[in-house]
């Protein structure tokens, strides 16, 4: 990975915009970042960080990257250029902002952090160009790993080497070291790999606890099967007894015994079953005769019952049997028994109906005779055919004293027309004038309408100007107080800090002096010896005091500036307001305004009623036309329908003497024709009513005679003999149905009384059901037992069959599972290192972090022989840390050997400068290692942070020496210190300057030095 170009824009101490040409800077491979102590040489290292992965090293928060020197209207932004796996690749990073804003409610907006990843191509032309990868963060976050192949933890430990981490990680102990190589080499997965194998041995152990758990609950279930063999008669002493559940394998033999005695009761019970059905059966057979026996005894007794009753009846059946021939010979008289009563009933009616039809008819025609009734019909049809033919002169007259009326009412309302008229006509030259005048006056309000609303418009321009004015004359006063106010407070508060600023400076020693510990380096001069620290003043101020003074102040001159630009705004919003309303006061102006209002809304109402009165003039003039037409039209019809009335008057009077003479005393020629048409239909329905007399009393004559003679024949003298005789069909039905029925009851009872099996039942003593019941119930009760105990004893022994099956399975898992048990734990057991078979008394990642370690250690030597004149090396020691408890080692352990002398010591024993070589020799083997184990990639650009001020000046020379190495392949290598040697040592720098108003960059070449 290669940095080419850097621009800071608003971050840390950099006010403004700022760039970097890492490509210049580092082209001898070697570059120097120099600049006071807070000056912002680290800030630039934050910067690379935070573009690559959104936070800077350390624990930093995001949100305080912003620059406190940056213009408000200034973007905090980050663009970083650079080179890995083949790419060149542009980020631009932007973090969360909080920013003034006088559209929101609190006066402050947020702009969330953004991010833009572009790569350079070339176009068909050879030019370069920027391509665009992605603008989210989770697609950034994972290009930029893909492409550099480390995480943010790594690139901060391999690229961007911290200042004092070196010495920490180097006197650490095995705990801290742990936590640092645990993040960096990702051995998560060995932990993980150790808890799988404890949980694998877990999981064995609960298989095999489940297995003999499994073969004991079979041992008690075989118990409580074969329980009631257990306390059998006759167990002799050779019976094995029950095996101790913790050893499953001796439930075998002792299951395999208890199933052969129970298949052995099993027999047994079989063949009491047997025994007890053939009992059984027996019992139900001899239920079954007695039962039969009995019903036979029953079917005997009722048979002679039968017989008995059967001879009672037989005494009536003479009687009987000449009833039914009597009623015989009288039903087949019925039916003309039937015709002669119904004829006889069809004559009376027809006599009744003759009668009742006579009844309206005149007084001469009701004894007449039926010709006399016909001639009398003829007259009456003639009559009424006449009065028919004169309705048409009727409807006429009729017709005419409508027309009449008709004319009379039409007259009457033309007269009322003609006088209405007359008297509109007599009012129309007052009625016109005074219209007239009124749409006159209309007109003239609706002209001034234009010039109200113009005199509105302006003085409500005017009005709300001189309101405004009024309003922000109170509110410039009290700006102006506040912008006096916030100027003696911003200038109060900037005098406090810079004497507090003062005062610390001239202090500044003993403040440095309280940081001194002995055996650290000096941050000034570099010694790790301090013989005579400066005293800090009594009232010395800290760094806390000086930046709490520092913000008060800048809070104190944005209240100033803020108070300045309000009473600006309010000056020139009050101007622009004086100018609007000019000098006439705004009650005058309401008045005024009030006044023009109510005068428009008058015109407006008059305006509005313009069209309405036109329109009610043309109307009226219109009407005057029309009525002038109306009165000489209602004359005329007023002569033409006195005219017409007298005409149709002489033609009714000669059409009523002509009717007249044929209504008779009825009032209309309907009237009578309906009294014609009602006694004509009198006199037909008399003649058919005659007629039907007529015909039923030669039917009636014709029934009688024809009845006598047959009832003659059938042997009865009158008809009256033969009605007397006759019975109820139903009645004659049932008497010969019981004659029938008895005879054959008395056919059925004879058989029966022959049957022998009732005759031998008859002569045999009384049955007993109930004994038999009983024995039969008995013999049941011994089946179902014996049943009941066949069947626990064929359960007893397919349960056994079963469970010994189980048992057999069971058993056979059990030598695999406690097999694979006893590999787990073992497995399990030497990767928590709780087994002697670890003989190195380390757990599984802790063995890897040492081995890790000694590779990092391998890698360090190489240099810090080079950077000690081949003194010190670094030795990786598996002894457990003192003061740690129990018997597991970490495997982290360093110690220096000093080949000089040949002894061991603690790395806590090195001196200031002896520590920072060991340290950077360390912390560049742990770059190489862990570059190595994440990607293999080389790292073009590496930065080395302080350090170099404890060296002496051959100690600086040789790590000088090794720095000069790293230059190789291509490597370039950046170094932040402010040490003066190092700057007349490295030629290529770049300078940064801290100032008041923020940080700047200056490089520096050759020529500068």
């Amino acid at each position: 990975m290669y940095l080419h170009h850097l621009t800071v824009q608003a971050f840390g101490p950099f006010a403004r915009t700022e760039a970097i040409d890492f490509d210049a800077l580092a082209s001898n491979g070697l570059f120097l970042l120099r600049g006071d102590t807070g000056a912002g040489k680290t800030s630039i290292l934050d910067a690379v960080c935070f573009a690559l992965y959104g936070t800077v090293p350390g624990i930093r928060p995001t949100h305080r990257l912003r620059s406190d020197h940056a213009p408000t209207g200034t973007r905090t932004q980050i663009i970083l250029e650079f080179s890995a796996a083949g790419r060149r690749l542009k980020i631009t990073r932007k973090p969360r902002q909080s920013y003034p804003s006088t559209r929101a409610k609190t006066g402050t907006a947020t702009a969330e952090a953004t991010v833009e990843l572009h790569q350079q191509t070339s176009t068909t032309d050879g030019a370069a160009k920027w391509e665009p990868v992605s603008a989210n963060h989770q697609d950034t976050a994972r290009e930029i790993e893909a492409a550099l192949g480390l995480s943010k933890e790594q690139f901060c430990q391999v690229v961007l080497l911290p200042q004092g981490d070196f010495a920490t990680f180097l006197r650490s102990d095995a705990k801290d070291r742990a936590v640092l190589l645990r993040r960096l080499f990702d051995t998560g997965r060995f932990q993980e790999l150790q808890a799988w194998l404890t949980n694998r041995s877990k999981a064995a152990q609960e298989d095999l606890n489940e297995v003999t758990s499994t073969l004991q609950q079979l041992g008690e279930r075989i118990h409580q099967e074969a329980g009631p063999l257990l306390h059998q008669e006759g167990t002799g002493a050779e019976e094995p007894s029950r095996p101790d559940l913790q050893h499953p394998a001796d439930i075998l033999p002792w299951a395999q015994h208890l199933s052969a005695r129970a298949q052995s009761a099993h027999a047994t019970a079989v063949a009491d079953e047997q025994r007890s059905d053939i009992e059984h059966q027996n019992a139900k057979t001899e239920h079954q005769r007695t039962i039969e026996l009995a019903n036979h005894q029953t079917q005997h007794a009722q048979a002679q019952a039968r017989r008995a009753a059967l001879d009672d009846k037989a005494a009536g059946h003479p009687r009987l049997r000449s009833q039914l021939n009597t009623g015989g010979r009288a039903e087949q008289l019925r039916p003309l028994l039937d015709t002669v009563k119904r004829t006889a009933l069809t004559l009376g009616t027809a006599t009744n109906a003759e009668d009742d039809a006579r009844l309206p008819l005149p007084d001469e025609h009701r004894h007449t005779s039926t010709p006399q009734l016909r001639d009398a019909l003829e007259q009456h049809h003639a009559e009424k055919g006449r009065a028919e033919g004169l309705l048409p002169d009727e409807q006429q007259h009729t017709q005419l004293g409508i027309q009449i009326t008709d004319l009379n009412a039409k007259e009457e309302q033309a007269r009322a027309d003609l006088e209405e008229d007359e008297q509109w006509l007599t009012a129309w030259p007052s009625l016109e004038a005074e219209h007239t005048g009124r749409l006159a006056d209309m007109t003239k309000a609706a002209d001034q309408v234009p010039q109200h609303e113009q005199d509105i418009q302006t003085l409500n321009a005017h009005l709300e100007a001189a309101r405004l004015r009024d309003t922000l004359t109170g509110k410039l006063v009290s700006a102006a107080k506040t912008e006096t106010d916030r100027a003696a407070e911003a200038l109060e508060t900037k005098k406090l800090w810079l004497d507090l600023r003062e005062r610390r400076l001239d202090g500044m020693a003993g403040e440095l002096a309280d940081e001194l510990t002995d055996g650290t380096p000096c941050s000034v001069c570099g010694s790790p010896d301090h013989p005579q620290p400066a005293q800090r003043q009594p009232d010395q101020p800290t760094r806390e005091d000086e930046e709490k003074a520092r913000t008060l102040d800048e809070q104190a001159d944005t209240l100033h500036v803020q108070a300045s630009s309000h009473r600006h705004d309010l000056a020139t919003q009050h101007a622009e307001a004086s100018g609007a309303a000019g000098p006439t006061p705004s009650d005058e102006l309401k008045a005024q305004l009030t006044k023009v209002k109510k005068a428009h809304r008058s015109a407006c109402e008059a305006a509005a009623a313009l069209p309405s009165a036109q329109e009610t003039l043309t109307r009226l003039r219109t009407e005057h036309d029309t009525r002038t037409r109306q009165r000489q039209a209602a004359q005329a019809r007023v002569t033409e329908c006195q005219a017409r009335t007298k005409t149709l008057a002489q033609q009714q009077t000669a059409l009523a003497h002509t009717l007249a003479a044929v209504r008779g005393t009825a009032t209309t020629l309907d009237e009578r024709i309906t009294e014609l048409s009602r006694t004509a239909q009198n006199l037909s329905d008399a003649i058919d009513a005659a007629q039907k007399t007529a015909d039923a009393t030669s039917r009636h004559r014709d029934a009688t005679t024809t009845a006598t003679t047959t009832a003659h024949g059938a042997g009865f003298p009158t008809l009256d003999e033969a009605t007397a005789a006759l019975q109820d069909p139903a009645l004659l039905e049932q008497w010969s149905q019981e004659l029938d029925q008895w005879g054959k009851d008395d056919a059925v009872v004879t058989d029966l009384l022959k049957t022998p099996a009732l005759l031998e039942a008859g002569l045999q003593p009384p049955a007993d059901p109930q004994a038999a019941a009983k024995a039969l119930t008995e013999a049941e009760e011994r089946a179902k037992k014996t049943a009941a105990d066949r069947q626990q004893t064929d359960h007893r022994v397919t349960a056994l069959t079963d469970l010994i099956s189980t048992l057999k399975a069971r058993l056979s898992d059990l030598d695999p599972l406690q097999a694979r048990h006893a590999l787990a734990d073992r497995l399990a057991s030497i990767a928590s290192a709780t087994t002697t078979a670890n003989t190195l008394s380390m757990e599984l990642e802790a063995y890897v972090l040492a081995a890790r370690l000694e590779e990092i250690a391998d890698a360090a030597n190489i240099r810090l022989q080079a950077m000690t004149s081949e003194r010190y090396l670094l030795q990786h020691t598996a002894d457990k840390d003192a003061g740690r408890r129990g018997r597991l080692k970490s495997g982290l352990g360093l110690r220096i050997l000093d080949t000089w002398t040949g002894t061991e010591r603690e790395t806590s024993t090195l001196s200031g400068g002896e520590t920072f070589t060991a340290s950077l020799a360390l912390a560049l083997g742990l770059a190489d290692v862990v570059t190595q184990e994440a990607s293999g990639r080389p790292l073009g650009t590496l930065f080395i942070d302080e350090g170099f001020g404890t060296l002496d000046e051959q100690n600086l020379q040789e790590v000088m020496d090794v720095l000069d190495q790293l230059r190789a392949g291509n490597r370039a290598v950046g170094i932040v210190s402010h040490v003066a040697e190092l700057s007349r040592r490295i030629p290529s720098q770049l300078n940064v300057m801290k100032h008041r108003n923020g940080s700047t960059l200056r490089p520096l070449i050759k020529t500068d030095l």
